[in-house]
């Protein structure tokens, strides 16, 4: 808000808004448009040009009351008006990356119009897009039509798991392990967390039964229409892959043995994934060069992805049918693991901000063989390394001393000399916490890590 509220104190201006969907980017624009004279205009995906233009032209004609006779018959009427406006405005096309698609022309037109008039306007100019790729071919790419010509590219993130434990706070759930179930299900995406405001939801259960597991769910459809919105007729492609990585499937042979496609044809569609639709990443061992690396492995990221095909997805047909008692019983029983594969995210995180000034390096690592480490950190100038293994449990002293033995075991598989090797752990509690850290273990729990 203080950076559009600078933007549009310095007009002509023009911002690039980006994140991914439902991450709440409508909304704040919503809040920044709402006292000043705008226009927001979607750019729909079903609709051609000419019905988009006359769409636009009706919409003008309401909004801003203009005396006199407007048609909107090519873009370049419609930008000749904007351009030419006399007060000060804010426009904002909302998907505006979809013009690759519905007309290019949109978009270099736009160029010649901001070359032309933009300097002398009184514009503040916003274009809003959830396809971080196509936005980067639209105005970072140095042949794209717009390259250099916006004043700022902001990408909205999700909220972090602090920032919802607030949110559910002032929702009046004050559990620990409420909130971190729910933050499992629904992650930093912030249109979940209204939708539960709206529907009344109290905890994690009551999610499942109001917004997922009835015949009514709001979200019933929510990953369909997503992905269906995006991808078009090949959504059913884009379907079994990430079906296969919420089953664990992380390399390209593993994706391509459970999917009809062709390992050698894959790439296209996990860089649309990660690029556009942004709930997929692309993670290497931390110990290998990212641009080298030939060990990749493809994980998904978004939280609700993760549980719509983990839980629902494979079990459709129920699921359809109303039978949601299976469903949920399949919930119940996996629920710890799929909880303890968000806690990795989380612990990662939070190890970061602890140990970033002695472990520049941090990251995951597996080997050949099949060891995998959660957490790596590695300091290559000081030879120094950190290995820590995340626990979604409570540990005993003794469980805590077997765990770390261990894991000092399988960091001999870490490739490299590091003389100075030190070991933590991360648990939901552990007891003889501070015993541990006095033997020169790094030793964290939820207390730490949440606060309580």
């Amino acid at each position: 808000m203080e950076l559009m509220e600078t933007l549009y104190g310095s007009k002509p201006s023009f911002l690039v808004l980006t994140g991914k969907r439902r991450v709440g980017k409508t909304e704040l624009l919503k809040q920044f448009i709402s006292s000043r004279n705008s226009l927001y205009l979607f750019v729909d995906s079903n609709k051609s040009t000419s019905i988009l233009l006359a769409e636009y032209e009706r919409y003008v004609r309401e909004r801003l009351a203009v005396p006199g006779y407007i048609r909107f018959e090519t873009p370049e009427n419609l930008l000749d008006f904007l351009f030419d406006y006399k007060d000060d405005l804010v426009v904002v096309f909302d998907e505006f990356q979809r013009f690759l698609k519905i007309d290019p022309i949109f978009i270099t037109t736009l160029q010649k119009q901001w070359d032309l008039k933009g300097g002398k306007s009184n514009l503040f100019l916003v274009v809003s897009g959830s396809s971080i790729g196509m936005i980067k071919k639209i105005f970072i790419e140095s042949k794209s039509p717009l390259f250099k010509r916006a004043d700022n590219i902001l990408t909205l993130r999700p909220f972090s798991v602090y920032e919802i434990f607030k949110i559910l706070n002032d929702m009046g759930i004050r559990d620990l392990n409420e909130k971190l179930d729910l933050f499992c299900l629904f992650g930093g995406t912030i249109y979940y967390y209204r939708l539960m405001e709206k529907y009344g939801v109290q905890g994690f259960n009551d999610a499942l039964d109001k917004l997922i597991l009835n015949d009514l769910a709001p979200l019933r459809n929510e990953i369909r229409d997503v992905i269906i919105e995006e991808f078009g007729r090949e959504h059913s492609t884009y379907y079994e892959i990430v079906s296969a990585l919420a089953l664990g499937k992380a390399s390209k042979k593993e994706i391509g043995d459970l999917t009809h496609i062709e390992t050698t044809s894959l790439s296209p569609y996990l860089y649309d994934l990660i690029d556009l639709l942004q709930i997929v990443e692309h993670v290497v061992p931390v110990t290998e060069n990212p641009r080298k690396s030939k060990r990749g492995r493809y994980f998904l990221k978004d939280n609700f992805f993760r549980f719509y095909f983990r839980f629902i997805y494979k079990k459709m047909s129920d699921y359809q049918l109303g039978m949601y008692g299976s469903i949920r019983k399949d919930i119940q029983s996996a629920w710890p693991e799929f909880r303890g594969r968000v806690l990795e995210d989380i612990a990662m995180e939070f190890v970061r901000g602890e140990v970033s000034d002695r472990f520049p390096h941090l990251g995951r690592f597996w080997s050949r063989s099949g060891t995998e480490i959660d957490i790596v950190g590695i300091n290559r100038r000081a030879r120094r390394l950190l290995a820590v293994e995340v626990k979604s449990r409570t540990l005993n002293g003794k469980e805590a001393e077997k765990e770390l033995e261990r894991l000092a075991e399988k960091a001999e598989e870490i490739p490299g000399r590091y003389p100075n090797t030190v070991y933590g752990l991360v648990a939901s509690k552990v007891k003889g916490k501070q015993g541990l850290r006095d033997k020169g273990y790094y030793c964290w729990d939820f207390k730490d890590i949440f606060g309580h």
